[in-house]
Protein backbone atom coordinates (compact mmCIF):
# COMPACT_ATOMS: atom_id res chain seq x y z
CA UNK A 1 0.00 0.00 0.00
CA UNK A 2 2.97 2.32 0.71
CA UNK A 3 4.24 2.08 -2.54
CA UNK A 4 0.91 2.68 -4.22
CA UNK A 5 0.90 5.75 -2.16
CA UNK A 6 4.31 6.90 -3.31
CA UNK A 7 3.51 6.16 -6.92
CA UNK A 8 0.05 8.00 -6.60
CA UNK A 9 2.39 10.99 -5.30
CA UNK A 10 4.71 11.22 -8.08
CA UNK A 11 1.68 10.51 -10.72
CA UNK A 12 0.78 13.95 -9.10
CA UNK A 13 3.34 15.65 -9.25
CA UNK A 14 4.85 14.33 -13.01
CA UNK A 15 1.30 15.69 -14.24
CA UNK A 16 1.61 18.67 -12.34
CA UNK A 17 4.88 19.76 -13.73
CA UNK A 18 4.30 18.45 -17.32
CA UNK A 19 1.39 20.80 -17.18
CA UNK A 20 2.79 23.88 -16.30
CA UNK A 21 6.11 23.35 -18.49
CA UNK A 22 3.94 22.65 -21.68
CA UNK A 23 0.48 23.58 -21.05
CA UNK A 24 -2.37 22.41 -22.79
CA UNK A 25 -5.66 20.70 -22.41
CA UNK A 26 -4.89 16.87 -22.29
CA UNK A 27 -2.05 17.77 -19.48
CA UNK A 28 -4.12 19.01 -17.55
CA UNK A 29 -6.88 16.76 -18.14
CA UNK A 30 -3.92 14.42 -16.99
CA UNK A 31 -3.36 16.16 -13.89
CA UNK A 32 -6.54 16.49 -12.86
CA UNK A 33 -7.30 13.04 -13.26
CA UNK A 34 -4.26 11.94 -11.20
CA UNK A 35 -5.81 14.14 -8.46
CA UNK A 36 -9.23 12.72 -8.51
CA UNK A 37 -8.04 9.33 -8.37
CA UNK A 38 -7.25 9.30 -4.83
CA UNK A 39 -10.23 11.29 -4.35
CA UNK A 40 -12.12 8.89 -5.77
CA UNK A 41 -10.31 5.74 -4.17
CA UNK A 42 -10.88 7.44 -0.84
CA UNK A 43 -14.61 8.27 -1.66
CA UNK A 44 -15.42 5.16 -2.27
CA UNK A 45 -13.44 3.56 1.00
CA UNK A 46 -15.72 5.33 2.79
CA UNK A 47 -18.70 4.72 0.66
CA UNK A 48 -18.27 0.76 1.16
CA UNK A 49 -17.12 0.70 4.77
CA UNK A 50 -20.94 2.38 5.71
CA UNK A 51 -22.68 0.46 3.71
CA UNK A 52 -21.88 -3.18 3.94
CA UNK A 53 -23.58 -5.68 6.06
CA UNK A 54 -22.13 -8.29 8.51
CA UNK A 55 -24.29 -11.00 10.33
CA UNK A 56 -23.27 -13.54 13.10
CA UNK A 57 -25.13 -16.72 14.64
CA UNK A 58 -23.72 -19.12 17.54
CA UNK A 59 -25.85 -22.36 18.41
CA UNK A 60 -25.97 -21.31 21.81
CA UNK A 61 -24.67 -17.72 24.22
CA UNK A 62 -23.74 -20.43 26.88
CA UNK A 63 -21.12 -22.65 26.44
CA UNK A 64 -18.63 -25.29 28.15
CA UNK A 65 -15.41 -24.54 28.17
CA UNK A 66 -13.83 -27.00 25.14
CA UNK A 67 -17.04 -28.19 23.53
CA UNK A 68 -17.85 -27.49 19.98
CA UNK A 69 -20.71 -24.98 19.23
CA UNK A 70 -22.44 -24.18 15.39
CA UNK A 71 -21.23 -20.81 14.42
CA UNK A 72 -22.24 -18.79 11.20
CA UNK A 73 -21.53 -15.49 9.56
CA UNK A 74 -22.25 -13.62 6.84
CA UNK A 75 -21.23 -10.77 4.85
CA UNK A 76 -23.68 -8.87 1.93
CA UNK A 77 -23.40 -6.47 -0.83
CA UNK A 78 -26.70 -5.36 -1.27
CA UNK A 79 -25.92 -2.26 -2.86
CA UNK A 80 -25.19 -1.34 -7.05
CA UNK A 81 -21.50 -1.45 -6.96
CA UNK A 82 -19.17 -4.31 -6.12
CA UNK A 83 -17.12 -4.49 -2.57
CA UNK A 84 -13.19 -4.68 -3.10
CA UNK A 85 -11.24 -6.18 -0.73
CA UNK A 86 -12.91 -6.81 2.61
CA UNK A 87 -10.91 -8.33 4.99
CA UNK A 88 -12.35 -9.98 8.00
CA UNK A 89 -10.09 -10.38 11.17
CA UNK A 90 -11.37 -13.02 13.92
CA UNK A 91 -10.76 -12.94 17.36
CA UNK A 92 -8.12 -15.79 18.45
CA UNK A 93 -6.48 -15.63 21.73
CA UNK A 94 -9.81 -17.13 23.34
CA UNK A 95 -11.89 -19.24 20.84
CA UNK A 96 -11.04 -21.24 17.31
CA UNK A 97 -13.47 -21.37 14.57
CA UNK A 98 -13.38 -24.87 12.98
CA UNK A 99 -11.42 -24.78 9.55
CA UNK A 100 -11.18 -21.04 9.45
CA UNK A 101 -7.72 -18.75 8.81
CA UNK A 102 -7.36 -15.89 11.55
CA UNK A 103 -8.53 -13.77 8.36
CA UNK A 104 -10.60 -14.47 5.19
CA UNK A 105 -10.63 -11.55 2.35
CA UNK A 106 -14.04 -11.50 0.72
CA UNK A 107 -14.84 -9.37 -3.29
CA UNK A 108 -18.76 -9.10 -3.27
CA UNK A 109 -20.82 -8.28 -6.79
CA UNK A 110 -23.80 -6.11 -6.33
CA UNK A 111 -26.69 -8.30 -4.78
CA UNK A 112 -24.25 -10.99 -3.85
CA UNK A 113 -23.47 -12.39 -0.08
CA UNK A 114 -21.02 -14.63 1.04
CA UNK A 115 -21.61 -16.97 4.02
CA UNK A 116 -19.54 -19.30 6.20
CA UNK A 117 -21.14 -22.05 8.32
CA UNK A 118 -18.65 -23.93 10.54
CA UNK A 119 -18.20 -24.28 14.20
CA UNK A 120 -16.16 -22.44 17.22
CA UNK A 121 -14.74 -23.39 20.31
CA UNK A 122 -14.13 -21.47 23.35
CA UNK A 123 -10.83 -22.19 25.15
CA UNK A 124 -11.08 -20.66 28.45
CA UNK A 125 -14.00 -19.93 31.41
CA UNK A 126 -15.69 -16.42 31.30
CA UNK A 127 -17.58 -13.87 29.95
CA UNK A 128 -16.02 -12.79 26.80
CA UNK A 129 -16.11 -11.87 22.47
CA UNK A 130 -16.11 -14.41 19.90
CA UNK A 131 -16.33 -14.52 16.36
CA UNK A 132 -15.74 -11.18 14.00
CA UNK A 133 -13.18 -8.81 15.27
CA UNK A 134 -12.48 -5.86 12.87
CA UNK A 135 -13.62 -5.76 9.13
CA UNK A 136 -10.81 -4.01 7.04
CA UNK A 137 -12.13 -2.02 3.79
CA UNK A 138 -9.26 -1.47 1.42
CA UNK A 139 -9.99 0.64 -2.00
CA UNK A 140 -9.52 -1.11 -5.23
CA UNK A 141 -6.43 0.36 -6.08
CA UNK A 142 -5.17 -0.27 -2.84
CA UNK A 143 -4.41 3.39 -1.49
CA UNK A 144 -6.54 4.08 1.65
CA UNK A 145 -7.86 1.35 4.41
CA UNK A 146 -10.28 2.03 6.64
CA UNK A 147 -10.70 -0.75 9.99
CA UNK A 148 -13.95 -1.18 10.91
CA UNK A 149 -14.41 -2.60 14.32
CA UNK A 150 -17.63 -4.12 15.13
CA UNK A 151 -19.59 -3.10 17.71
CA UNK A 152 -22.27 -5.82 17.89
CA UNK A 153 -19.56 -8.53 18.72
CA UNK A 154 -20.85 -12.00 19.73
CA UNK A 155 -20.91 -12.03 23.63
CA UNK A 156 -20.53 -15.52 25.19
CA UNK A 157 -20.83 -16.77 28.65
CA UNK A 158 -18.28 -19.77 28.92
CA UNK A 159 -18.55 -22.80 31.69
CA UNK A 160 -15.51 -24.69 32.74
CA UNK A 161 -15.30 -28.10 32.05
CA UNK A 162 -16.16 -30.90 34.55
CA UNK A 163 -13.62 -33.20 34.40
CA UNK A 164 -15.05 -37.00 35.13
CA UNK A 165 -12.48 -38.54 37.31
CA UNK A 166 -12.95 -42.34 37.91
CA UNK A 167 -10.43 -42.62 40.77
CA UNK A 168 -9.17 -39.43 43.27
CA UNK A 169 -5.57 -40.18 44.01
CA UNK A 170 -4.55 -37.30 45.85
CA UNK A 171 -7.11 -38.20 48.83
CA UNK A 172 -5.66 -40.69 51.57
CA UNK A 173 -7.17 -44.37 51.43
CA UNK A 174 -8.72 -43.50 54.65
CA UNK A 175 -10.53 -40.49 52.89
CA UNK A 176 -13.09 -42.03 50.63
CA UNK A 177 -16.52 -42.27 49.39
CA UNK A 178 -17.42 -44.81 51.91
CA UNK A 179 -16.96 -42.49 54.99
CA UNK A 180 -19.13 -39.36 53.87
CA UNK A 181 -19.61 -35.90 55.31
CA UNK A 182 -22.08 -35.10 58.22
CA UNK A 183 -22.40 -31.49 57.44
CA UNK A 184 -22.84 -30.23 61.04
CA UNK A 185 -19.96 -32.74 62.37
CA UNK A 186 -22.14 -34.61 64.76
CA UNK A 187 -21.01 -37.85 65.82
CA UNK A 188 -22.63 -40.95 64.21
CA UNK A 189 -23.17 -44.23 66.05
CA UNK A 190 -21.27 -47.82 64.46
CA UNK A 191 -20.89 -51.34 65.59
CA UNK A 192 -18.31 -52.36 68.38
CA UNK A 193 -16.54 -55.66 68.90
CA UNK A 194 -18.16 -55.38 72.97
CA UNK A 195 -21.24 -56.90 74.32
CA UNK A 196 -23.75 -56.55 76.38
CA UNK A 197 -27.17 -58.30 78.05
CA UNK A 198 -30.08 -57.84 75.43
CA UNK A 199 -32.98 -55.50 77.01
CA UNK A 200 -36.00 -55.21 76.44
CA UNK A 201 -36.40 -53.35 73.07
CA UNK A 202 -33.45 -53.11 71.91
CA UNK A 203 -33.04 -53.78 68.26
CA UNK A 204 -33.36 -57.76 67.32
CA UNK A 205 -30.98 -56.99 64.26
CA UNK A 206 -28.42 -56.17 66.46
CA UNK A 207 -28.02 -59.42 68.52
CA UNK A 208 -25.11 -61.29 68.46
CA UNK A 209 -26.33 -64.63 68.16
CA UNK A 210 -22.87 -66.84 68.09
CA UNK A 211 -22.29 -65.03 71.94
CA UNK A 212 -26.03 -65.61 72.84
CA UNK A 213 -25.26 -69.49 72.25
CA UNK A 214 -21.82 -69.58 73.61
CA UNK A 215 -23.39 -67.93 77.10
CA UNK A 216 -26.91 -69.40 77.02
CA UNK A 217 -28.64 -65.84 76.92
CA UNK A 218 -29.11 -63.06 74.65
CA UNK A 219 -26.49 -60.24 73.91
CA UNK A 220 -26.44 -57.44 71.94
CA UNK A 221 -23.37 -55.16 70.54
CA UNK A 222 -22.60 -52.10 71.69
CA UNK A 223 -22.23 -49.12 69.73
CA UNK A 224 -19.58 -46.80 69.81
CA UNK A 225 -19.26 -43.03 68.54
CA UNK A 226 -17.22 -41.86 65.74
CA UNK A 227 -16.96 -38.58 64.10
CA UNK A 228 -17.74 -38.51 60.25
CA UNK A 229 -14.85 -37.09 58.03
CA UNK A 230 -15.22 -33.57 56.49
CA UNK A 231 -14.07 -33.09 53.19
CA UNK A 232 -13.47 -29.40 52.84
CA UNK A 233 -11.97 -27.71 49.69
CA UNK A 234 -10.39 -24.00 49.78
CA UNK A 235 -10.37 -22.62 46.37
CA UNK A 236 -7.81 -19.49 45.82
CA UNK A 237 -9.12 -16.38 44.53
CA UNK A 238 -6.88 -14.00 45.16
CA UNK A 239 -5.49 -11.71 42.41
CA UNK A 240 -3.58 -13.15 40.35
CA UNK A 241 -0.34 -11.15 38.95
CA UNK A 242 0.90 -12.50 35.24
CA UNK A 243 0.31 -11.80 31.67
CA UNK A 244 -3.62 -12.24 30.81
CA UNK A 245 -3.13 -15.34 29.23
CA UNK A 246 -1.30 -17.35 32.14
CA UNK A 247 -3.73 -15.88 34.10
CA UNK A 248 -7.23 -17.13 32.66
CA UNK A 249 -5.31 -20.29 32.47
CA UNK A 250 -5.04 -20.63 35.99
CA UNK A 251 -7.73 -19.55 37.01
CA UNK A 252 -9.18 -22.18 34.67
CA UNK A 253 -7.45 -24.59 36.50
CA UNK A 254 -8.03 -23.96 39.89
CA UNK A 255 -12.00 -23.53 39.52
CA UNK A 256 -11.75 -27.14 37.48
CA UNK A 257 -9.94 -28.71 40.58
CA UNK A 258 -12.24 -28.00 43.15
CA UNK A 259 -15.18 -29.16 40.49
CA UNK A 260 -13.49 -32.20 39.98
CA UNK A 261 -12.89 -33.31 42.74
CA UNK A 262 -16.46 -32.29 44.27
CA UNK A 263 -18.50 -34.05 41.19
CA UNK A 264 -16.21 -36.84 41.95
CA UNK A 265 -17.35 -37.69 45.67
CA UNK A 266 -20.96 -35.78 44.61
CA UNK A 267 -21.82 -38.62 42.42
CA UNK A 268 -20.71 -41.34 45.02
CA UNK A 269 -23.26 -39.35 47.51
CA UNK A 270 -20.70 -38.02 49.59
CA UNK A 271 -21.05 -34.51 50.41
CA UNK A 272 -17.85 -31.91 50.35
CA UNK A 273 -17.63 -27.63 51.37
CA UNK A 274 -16.16 -25.21 49.06
CA UNK A 275 -14.78 -22.56 50.71
CA UNK A 276 -13.42 -19.81 49.21
CA UNK A 277 -13.69 -15.91 50.05
CA UNK A 278 -15.35 -13.19 47.19
CA UNK A 279 -16.87 -10.20 48.59
CA UNK A 280 -17.53 -12.18 51.64
CA UNK A 281 -16.39 -15.79 53.09
CA UNK A 282 -18.30 -18.24 51.45
CA UNK A 283 -18.74 -21.73 52.39
CA UNK A 284 -21.18 -23.90 49.92
CA UNK A 285 -22.05 -27.54 50.64
CA UNK A 286 -22.70 -29.59 48.45
CA UNK A 287 -24.54 -33.20 48.93
CA UNK A 288 -25.79 -34.46 45.40
CA UNK A 289 -25.78 -33.74 41.87
CA UNK A 290 -27.90 -31.47 42.12
CA UNK A 291 -26.68 -29.41 44.25
CA UNK A 292 -23.60 -29.57 42.42
CA UNK A 293 -25.30 -28.10 39.59
CA UNK A 294 -26.41 -25.51 41.27
CA UNK A 295 -22.63 -24.52 42.09
CA UNK A 296 -21.54 -25.49 38.62
CA UNK A 297 -23.70 -23.16 37.02
CA UNK A 298 -22.69 -20.23 39.45
CA UNK A 299 -19.42 -20.42 38.53
CA UNK A 300 -19.61 -18.00 35.69
CA UNK A 301 -19.67 -15.22 37.71
CA UNK A 302 -16.14 -16.21 39.92
CA UNK A 303 -14.06 -13.25 39.83
CA UNK A 304 -10.84 -13.48 41.62
CA UNK A 305 -10.67 -10.59 43.54
CA UNK A 306 -10.21 -12.21 46.99
CA UNK A 307 -9.13 -9.57 50.24
CA UNK A 308 -8.18 -12.42 52.55
CA UNK A 309 -5.40 -14.57 51.84
CA UNK A 310 -6.14 -18.50 51.68
CA UNK A 311 -4.14 -19.83 54.84
CA UNK A 312 -6.95 -17.05 56.88
CA UNK A 313 -9.85 -18.96 55.92
CA UNK A 314 -8.00 -22.53 56.38
CA UNK A 315 -7.36 -21.17 60.21
CA UNK A 316 -11.25 -19.31 60.40
CA UNK A 317 -12.33 -23.52 59.37
CA UNK A 318 -9.90 -25.01 61.94
CA UNK A 319 -11.42 -23.33 65.11
CA UNK A 320 -14.72 -25.15 64.04
CA UNK A 321 -12.55 -28.73 64.81
CA UNK A 322 -12.77 -31.15 62.50
CA UNK A 323 -10.03 -33.92 63.58
CA UNK A 324 -9.76 -36.42 60.80
CA UNK A 325 -11.23 -34.36 58.17
CA UNK A 326 -9.50 -34.14 54.54
CA UNK A 327 -8.66 -30.21 53.47
CA UNK A 328 -7.82 -30.11 49.70
CA UNK A 329 -6.04 -26.21 48.47
CA UNK A 330 -6.18 -25.12 45.20
CA UNK A 331 -4.01 -21.83 45.00
CA UNK A 332 -1.19 -20.19 43.10
CA UNK A 333 0.41 -19.13 45.77
CA UNK A 334 2.70 -20.79 47.98
CA UNK A 335 3.85 -18.71 51.05
CA UNK A 336 5.69 -19.15 54.42
CA UNK A 337 2.42 -18.67 55.79
CA UNK A 338 0.28 -21.40 54.03
CA UNK A 339 3.59 -23.70 55.20
CA UNK A 340 2.84 -22.68 58.45
CA UNK A 341 -0.74 -23.38 58.53
CA UNK A 342 -0.43 -26.47 57.52
CA UNK A 343 1.64 -27.52 59.68
CA UNK A 344 -0.83 -26.66 61.91
CA UNK A 345 -3.46 -28.51 60.46
CA UNK A 346 -1.35 -31.40 60.49
CA UNK A 347 -0.87 -31.50 64.49
CA UNK A 348 -4.27 -31.22 64.37
CA UNK A 349 -4.87 -34.63 62.90
CA UNK A 350 -6.46 -33.32 59.85
CA UNK A 351 -4.94 -34.30 56.36
CA UNK A 352 -4.20 -32.13 53.70
CA UNK A 353 -3.09 -32.01 49.86
CA UNK A 354 -2.33 -28.82 47.87
CA UNK A 355 -2.72 -28.21 44.56
CA UNK A 356 -0.25 -25.86 43.59
CA UNK A 357 -1.28 -24.27 40.48
CA UNK A 358 1.44 -22.41 39.13
CA UNK A 359 4.97 -22.68 36.87
CA UNK A 360 7.30 -21.44 39.48
CA UNK A 361 10.33 -23.30 39.96
CA UNK A 362 12.17 -20.83 41.81
CA UNK A 363 15.00 -22.08 44.69
CA UNK A 364 12.48 -20.51 47.35
CA UNK A 365 9.62 -22.39 46.35
CA UNK A 366 11.27 -25.60 45.86
CA UNK A 367 12.63 -25.25 49.21
CA UNK A 368 8.61 -24.44 50.26
CA UNK A 369 7.21 -28.04 49.05
CA UNK A 370 10.29 -29.82 50.00
CA UNK A 371 9.33 -28.46 53.54
CA UNK A 372 5.39 -29.76 53.17
CA UNK A 373 6.26 -32.90 52.24
CA UNK A 374 8.54 -33.42 54.95
CA UNK A 375 5.89 -32.39 57.47
CA UNK A 376 3.45 -34.70 55.46
CA UNK A 377 1.08 -32.56 53.50
CA UNK A 378 0.26 -33.92 49.93
CA UNK A 379 1.96 -31.25 47.60
CA UNK A 380 1.27 -31.83 43.59
CA UNK A 381 2.81 -28.92 41.13
CA UNK A 382 0.13 -28.33 38.20
CA UNK A 383 2.28 -26.66 35.67
CA UNK A 384 0.32 -24.59 32.11
CA UNK A 385 0.70 -27.72 30.31
CA UNK A 386 -0.57 -30.14 32.55
CA UNK A 387 -4.30 -31.79 32.99
CA UNK A 388 -6.09 -31.66 35.67
CA UNK A 389 -7.80 -35.20 35.65
CA UNK A 390 -4.52 -36.83 35.44
CA UNK A 391 -2.99 -34.64 38.20
CA UNK A 392 -6.03 -35.49 40.66
CA UNK A 393 -5.96 -39.39 39.28
CA UNK A 394 -2.38 -40.03 40.49
CA UNK A 395 -1.49 -42.41 43.51
CA UNK A 396 -0.35 -40.57 46.20
CA UNK A 397 3.35 -41.74 46.73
Amino acid sequence: MAVNRLLCVLLIIGTGIYASFYGGNISYALFYLSVLIPIISFLYTLYVYSRFKLYQTIGSRIVVKGDWTDYAFTITNEDFITYRNIKVKFLREKSIIEDTEQTAEYSLLPGEQDRLVSRIKCNYRGEYFIGVDSVEVTDFLYLFSITYPLGSKLKVSVLPRVLQLEQLGIAEPQVDVKNPLSNNNREEEELDTEIRKYSSGDNRKRIHWKASARHQELLTRKYQHRQRVEIILFMDLMDIKEDELKVTIVEDKIIESILAISNFYAVRGTSTQIVYEMVDKRQVTIRSKGEFNIFYKACINIRFEAKIPIYDLIKDRMLRGGEGSFYVVATHFLTKELYLTSLQVLARGIKLSVLFISDDLSEGTKKLKDGLRQAGVNIYQVMSDDEIDKVLSKEIG
